[in-house]
């Protein structure tokens, strides 16, 4: 592996300030993503293919070699508060890896074809593609996760004249006198039994997984986003896990196919190491800090934080590339 850095001489300000921009954005998006469960390039790809000059291909190449390490940073926490549904995650990744692995290796062919490098409104076709379909998709999801994230909001403020009433209250301080003498010993089974109940194998769930898992591992390596933007909705709609549940079964999946992808990524020589290491460092911290954050967070929360970020993506990443047209 061939390291010399030279690609940060090509960001706007020069070479030290573009070490320190990666390293600020790594820790941003590491932040974001385990908050959210995104993956985070839906920032990182945008980013790179727009200060950095990088083809489209590249930039999510670069977007996803980083994804594994700040996924396994946050998918520590999360597992250490008992938040990740291992049978989703597993179900997710029987066709998430496979698509990812194909559609990485189509998408990094394409762009070296006559056609992909055809000049459209005065950019290469793949990137026009790429720029048009990423827009059209995040914009519906944001609309979507916006809708939703207000609805619980709702829900959440409608309920709090019940939670806070007389007999609710006495309910409370009945409980916690009990939790004084002692935590119930069935109280984690009882939870984990729950767990379990709210996933089952029956044909209809099974293919709804393995459905969204093709279109999660197609749209990672094909965006670098991670898939997250489809798992977190299934599995909080559906399979009715809490938005954090939801975050980390997500992680899960980002971990295993954003890992594979950046392999099958970097045998076709469209990975910038450099760019993936810095952003890794500051990726690192930001997801630690991020899952702590989401384990505490208000139920729709995430939901609303995510739609306000597509959002800004799409409207930076649309100004950034529509005076070219």
């Amino acid at each position: 592996m061939d390291l010399h850095f030279q690609i940060f001489h090509e960001f706007v300000w020069g070479f030290w300030p573009g070490i320190f921009v990666v390293f600020g954005v790594g820790f941003f998006v590491g932040y974001l993503a385990s908050f959210l469960g995104l993956g985070g390039g839906f920032i990182y790809t945008p980013f790179f293919h727009s200060f950095f000059h990088l083809t489209a291909v590249q930039a999510v190449a670069v977007s996803l070699a980083q994804m594994p390490v700040s996924a396994l940073s946050g998918l520590y926490v999360y597992y250490k508060n008992n938040k990740i549904r291992w049978k989703q995650g597993f179900v997710l990744l029987v066709t998430s890896i496979p698509t990812a692995q194909y559609t990485a290796f189509a998408f990094g062919r394409f762009e070296d074809t006559a056609l992909g490098k055809q000049l459209y409104y005065g950019i290469p076709l793949s990137e026009f593609v790429y720029m048009f379909v990423f827009t059209i998709f995040l914009g519906i999801l944001a609309t979507y996760n916006l809708i939703t994230s207000l609805k619980k909001r709702k829900r959440y403020y409608e309920s709090l004249p019940i939670l806070n009433s007389e007999p609710n209250t006495k309910l409370q301080n009945s409980e916690k006198r009990t939790n004084l003498v002692g935590p119930n010993p069935n109280e984690s089974i009882i939870n984990d039994k729950n767990h379990d109940d709210q996933f089952r194998f029956s044909k209809k769930s099974i293919s709804i997984v393995l459905l969204v898992g093709v279109f999660f591992g197609m749209f990672s390596s094909l965006f670098g986003i991670g898939g997250g933007f489809l798992a977190v909705p299934l599995f909080v709609y559906y399979f009715r896990m809490s938005p954090v549940e939801a975050v980390a079964t997500s992680f899960l999946g980002i971990f295993l196919t954003s890992f594979g992808t950046t392999v099958q990524f970097l045998l076709l020589g469209k990975l910038h190491w450099e760019l993936a290491l810095i952003g890794s460092f500051g990726g690192i911290f930001g997801a630690r800090i991020g899952s702590l954050k989401a384990v505490k967070a208000k139920p729709y929360t995430i939901l609303l934080v995510t739609s306000f970020f597509q959002f800004l993506v799409v409207v930076w990443y649309l100004v950034a590339k529509l005076p070219k047209f």
